[in-house]
């Protein structure tokens, strides 16, 4: 029962955050490709880790809060 307790799954804030990082990674590439704005394109395209992390520890911590 403990290691289904410790055990991450995702929750909506994650999954709003994953869906984002698709966002940032495929207006990236359009930047870069399509508006030849090859710096912006780049900047762009890191957000991608950055809002899967932080999606997934404030999914984590609403989930400690509500217990």
């Amino acid at each position: 029962m403990d290691e289904k307790k410790n055990q991450y799954d995702g929750g909506i804030v994650s999954q709003l955050g994953l869906m984002a990082s698709f966002g940032s990674i495929f207006g990236s590439l359009y930047i870069y490709f399509i508006s030849d704005d090859q710096m912006l394109g780049i900047f762009v395209g890191l957000w991608a880790p950055t809002l899967i992390l932080i999606s997934r520890e404030v999914d984590k911590m609403m989930g400690w809060m509500a217990e």
